[in-house]
This record gives C-alpha cells, sequence and structure tokens, in this order.
C-alpha cells in the first residue's frame, strides 16, 4: 500500500504491472517540485512480485533531473551509472524484500531550471528473481497537473462524442499489462457512458480510476463504466482514469498502434488506435506522427 502525502500523488501513480489484488503501484511519497528545484524522491515499494521477494530495484532518471545522489541501504549495493559525469540510473541490488513487505528506496537531485512544467516520469523496473515489472512514477513540475492528450488532432465523432489524442506508452517486453488514454468531449445535451472496450492485444479491457482510499493510492474498476456528462470533456490520462488492458498478447512498441473498440451507451460502437508512445511519455507527441 502507499501512503500519499498529497494530492499530486494522483500524477504519480501510471504504471502497467499489478502483482497483488490491492493492486497498489510504486509511488513516490511526494510528487510535486518545479524547474529549478532540489527535489528528495522516496519511491514506495508496494509489494512483491506475486509470491517472490524483491530484490533489485533500478531507477531510469528523466533527462533535465541532475547533481542526483543516491542513499545506500543496509544490506543492499548501490550502484549508480552514467556518463560526463552526470547519473542516468540508479541501481539497488542483492537485497531482499518479501513479497508482502513494504520499503523505501531514496534518492536527491535538481530539476534543470529549463525545463518545462510537465510531468517527469522515472522508470523503475522492480526485480524478484527471474520476474520483472516496470513502473512509471512521475513528478509534476506546475501548480496543477498537466493535462494529456488534448490536442485537438486526428478528432473520431460518434454521435455526440468526439474523441481526440488517443495514446498508449509502450510497454517492458515481459510487461503483464498496458495502458490506454483518450479525451472524450460530450456535445450533446445527454450525458452517454463508456461502458466497455475490446481490443484483439487482450482479453480483458478493463476502465480504472486511480483513487485515494484511507490515505491508500488505489487502481479500481469500474464495473459500471464511465460517465460522459453533457457538454463536458473527460480525460483519460496518465494517474487518473485510464483503460487497462491485462494480460497482454504482445508488448506495445512504440511507433506502433493498438486497436480498441469503446462501447457507449448511447453513442455506440467506435473503433480507435492508440498511438504507442515511448515508454513513460505523458502525453500525445504530435510531431511528425510518423508511425502513428
Amino acid at each position: 500500500m502507499i501512503r500519499i502525502a498529497s494530492r499530486a500523488a494522483l500524477a504519480a501513480a501510471s504504471t502497467f504491472a499489478i502483482a497483488s489484488p490491492a493492486l497498489a503501484h510504486m509511488t513516490f511519497e511526494t510528487a510535486q517540485s518545479a524547474p529549478g528545484e532540489q527535489f528528495r524522491g522516496v519511491l514506495v515499494l508496494p509489494h512483491g512480485c506475486d509470491g517472490a521477494p524483491t530484490d533489485t530495484i533500478r531507477v531510469t532518471l528523466p533527462q533535465g533531473f541532475v547533481d542526483v545522489s543516491a542513499e545506500a541501504k543496509d544490506g543492499w549495493t548501490l550502484e549508480t551509472p552514467g556518463s560526463d559525469g552526470q547519473v542516468s540510473q540508479i541501481v539497488w541490488s542483492g537485497g531482499s524484500v518479501p513479497d508482502d513487505g513494504h520499503e523505501t528506496f531514496a534518492f536527491t537531485g535538481t530539476f534543470a531550471a529549463d525545463l518545462p512544467e510537465t510531468d517527469m516520469v522515472f522508470a523503475v523496473e522492480q526485480m524478484c528473481g527471474e520476474v520483472s515489472l516496470g513502473w512509471e512514477p512521475a513528478v509534476s513540475l506546475g501548480d496543477e497537473p498537466v493535462s494529456h492528450g488534448q490536442d485537438g488532432s486526428d478528432a473520431i465523432t460518434v454521435g455526440d462524442l468526439e474523441l481526440t489524442g488517443a495514446f498508449t506508452r509502450a510497454t517492458l517486453p515481459n510487461a503483464p499489462v498496458g495502458g490506454g488514454y483518450v479525451t472524450i468531449t460530450n456535445k450533446g445535451d445527454e450525458a452517454d457512458r463508456l461502458v466497455s472496450a475490446q481490443s484483439s492485444f487482450s482479453p480483458d479491457v478493463q476502465i480504472h480510476e486511480m483513487a485515494v482510499v484511507n490515505d491508500v493510492m488505489q487502481m479500481q474498476q469500474l464495473p459500471e463504466g464511465l460517465e460522459i456528462p453533457a457538454g463536458e470533456t473527460v480525460t483519460l490520462a496518465p494517474g487518473g482514469l485510464h483503460m487497462m488492458f491485462m494480460n497482454i498478447s504482445a508488448p506495445f512498441v512504440e511507433g506502433e498502434t493498438v486497436p480498441v473498440t469503446l462501447v457507449f451507451e448511447k453513442a455506440g460502437e467506435v473503433e480507435i488506435e492508440l498511438a504507442v508512445q515511448a515508454f513513460g511519455a505523458s502525453g500525445m507527441n504530435t510531431s511528425g506522427h510518423e508511425g502513428h
């Protein structure tokens, strides 16, 4: 379970691996900073890998996060590979956290002053022997969570609904799940509802929300679907509402697309393609559109 210190943690939990009934993600205790500020990242390990203890944590740092120093842990080997005097990864290995155990891994660094006010994603690999899970906790560099996928390009209309900015993220080769994101605008006078989704990449596509329940960040399925109120826009984005592709049949590869059929209560069915962005992407990349 993850104890949340602020609302910014909602932007921090996004990722694509599930290993416990509570569906807790690896997140930062605090996930708010600003360009030019020093940041102490405390990663919270919520669980092991479905029965196996965690023995390695590898963090890949985003560009623009500099002057990095990692905190050593008793019983763990600490490595900070990089080049030109800059740390690019932090690796804790050789320890052991039980499947039902909780642990934190901490480091400090500074976000460059010229970075935009956006979400900075730290790609984290959690290893339990031969099993590996991928996580994408993020830090918001603005006063408000960044809006994703509302670029307005490639709009698809079905009934009174307009769909834009559909994308997903590349997944690790052995990741069991993937996420899906899209912005839905209801231009009609009546509410509609996204009731289900299907894809050839997954036998079970679920609609999820991220919510803080009793101070614990959890990912919850919405079995009755997602309401799209009349005259309003609902955004499925990392760290919030999203589609979850369970037991994916193949990795999501950057530059390719993932087809998904959305089923709405009033508007009916519509097939869209999610452009696969880079691992850790925070939104739809509209430059070039090559391969999307």
